[in-house]
């Protein structure tokens, strides 16, 4: 009896969070406030109301306007005690082992979010419940409790307290798509925007020019790498530079690649690149304070120049930062590789050089603090252990995701969102015909202090912004069709063709 009393005050001070019925909280601490300061007054009054009243029964009331915040509390979480879920757990069948249901602590529709454009009648909703019943069986029986809610859960949660639970969910009409193609007609028209694929009610996506970094973390087979490639082809069609820094050979990005940017294999060279893009960061900044501009956007339009975007891509940067095992000489350059890399992290923001990481098994010795604070972007397959969702997320939801390939948390800043990556196809989506025009780098103009390894960007004809064009037009040896550049490889499309996109 004691025990549901305290819960139902505890609930009271939960609601009280929300600021309803905070005046009447206010008022009965006041009250008892006067009645511990004015002890002898309440005495006088009381016998003076009631000749002969006992001692005992003034110090009774007395008592009792003492714990009137207290009881106004229990009555605040007592209101609407039956709980109002109770049924729709019972006809499921979900209860704890002492046969409990779980109690609704809260439930709120999220705020319209300045990232995403939602509908109105489509917002998330987040239940909170307590409960004795273990995470591991909320998941289990995740399609009953969407019955019994009428919802579509998205993801659980942990709440600091292992018998409180968190369902984050949308309208039972809106779902997670399990498969996305990706095609051509989904580049944002906005320079910097990358999408990423598609949630219950919005579309994933980031701004560059607003958040630079990415971190794309997810075991073997869960499709990091592909959201990878996907994210530098978008940077491709916009016209970035890429270095692809890849130590397995460049087995992962393939000469394919080399088209579009140079792809790294070894540490040394690595290095090269790192000092270099380092050494245009600090050209650009101190250019960019000269002329009062904020970020590469800004510069370009001011000046009228194609500063580029660079894009510095990584898939697996264990491969660069992990130290355990290495020889004296090449943990020097591994320290090294990891100070320039933080360097850029810190200090590359409003400069349009961005880091596209990708990691298999993050670890806290490998994603330092001075790396992983500085990445805004963070993106997460699903982990077997809580451990690696907490490195990349801060949370253990990436524990709970549907093992579904391509199904991932997009987190920034503290709103985390599932949804389902593009499956971007190299023999499909990487189109070797199509060519843009890449940008200048400053370094480029001060004269050939670049290694000589690296070869001089190519000049290709810009595709982004040109996707509408539906006309038929002759451009050197090519034919552009719906933006695209044909050089006349292979079979010639002819005007009716079927656009493979």
């Amino acid at each position: 009896m004691l025990f549901t009393y305290l819960r139902r005050v505890g609930m009271g001070l939960i609601r009280m969070r929300t600021g309803k019925r905070f005046g009447g909280l206010l008022i009965s601490v006041i009250l008892a406030l006067l009645g511990f300061r004015y002890k002898e007054s309440v005495f006088t009054s009381l016998t003076g109301w009631f000749p002969g009243i006992p001692t005992w029964l003034c110090f009774g009331i007395w008592g009792l306007v003492l714990l009137l915040p207290v009881f106004y509390l229990g009555a605040v979480g007592g209101h609407e005690a039956k709980n109002p879920y109770e049924a729709a757990f019972a006809a499921v069948g979900f209860k704890s082992k002492d046969g409990q249901y779980p109690f609704l602590v809260k439930k709120r529709k999220e705020k319209k979010s300045r990232r995403f454009a939602r509908k109105e009648k489509k917002r998330k909703e987040h239940y909170i419940f307590s409960s004795t019943i273990p995470m591991s069986d909320w998941v289990a029986n995740k399609e009953k409790l969407e019955t019994a809610l009428d919802c579509n859960i998205l993801h659980f949660e942990e709440g600091k307290s292992k018998r409180i639970t968190r369902l984050v969910t949308v309208p039972s009409e809106c779902r997670i798509p399990t498969m996305i193609n990706w095609d051509d007609s989904k580049l944002s028209k906005k320079e910097g925007v990358v999408v990423l694929g598609e949630g219950a009610i919005e579309t994933i996506s980031f701004d560059l020019n607003k958040t630079p970094h990415m971190l794309a973390a997810g075991e073997t087979g869960s499709g990091k790498s592909v959201i990878l490639r996907s994210c530098l082809w978008q940077m491709i069609c916009q016209g970035a530079r890429l270095y692809m820094i890849d130590f397995k050979g460049g087995v992962e990005f393939g000469k394919r690649y080399e088209q579009f940017g140079e792809v790294v294999t070894d540490y040394e060279r690595a290095r090269d690149v790192l000092q270099m893009l380092v050494k245009e960061n600090k050209m650009r900044l101190d250019l960019f304070r000269d002329l009062d501009c904020k970020n590469l956007p800004e510069y370009n339009k001011k000046t009228g120049k194609h500063l580029a975007r660079i894009g510095l891509a990584c898939d697996e940067i264990a491969e660069m930062l992990d130290k355990k095992g290495a020889d004296k000489e090449k943990r020097a350059i591994l320290e090294e590789l990891e100070g320039l890399l933080s360097t850029l992290a810190r200090l590359s923001r409003a400069t349009g050089i961005n880091l596209l990481l990708g990691v298999q098994r993050p670890d806290a010795n490998v994603l330092t603090g001075q790396i992983k604070n500085n990445i805004p972007i963070r993106i997460c397959g699903r982990f077997a252990d809580k451990s690696a969702s907490e490195i990349v997320l801060g949370n253990s939801s990436a524990v709970y995701l549907p093992d579904i390939k391509g199904r991932f948390l997009f987190k920034l800043g503290n709103e985390t969102v599932d949804f389902q990556a593009y499956y971007f196809d190299d023999d499909i989506n990487l189109r070797d015909d199509v060519a843009v025009e890449q940008g200048n780098m400053l370094l480029d103009e001060a004269g050939p202090s670049r290694s000589t390894r690296e070869e001089p960007a190519k000049k290709r004809e810009p595709l982004a912004g040109r996707r509408k064009k539906e006309a038929e037009q002759e451009d050197g040896g090519g034919i552009i069709l719906n933006g695209l550049v044909y050089t006349g490889d292979g079979d010639e499309p002819s005007f009716d063709d079927e656009m493979p996109f």
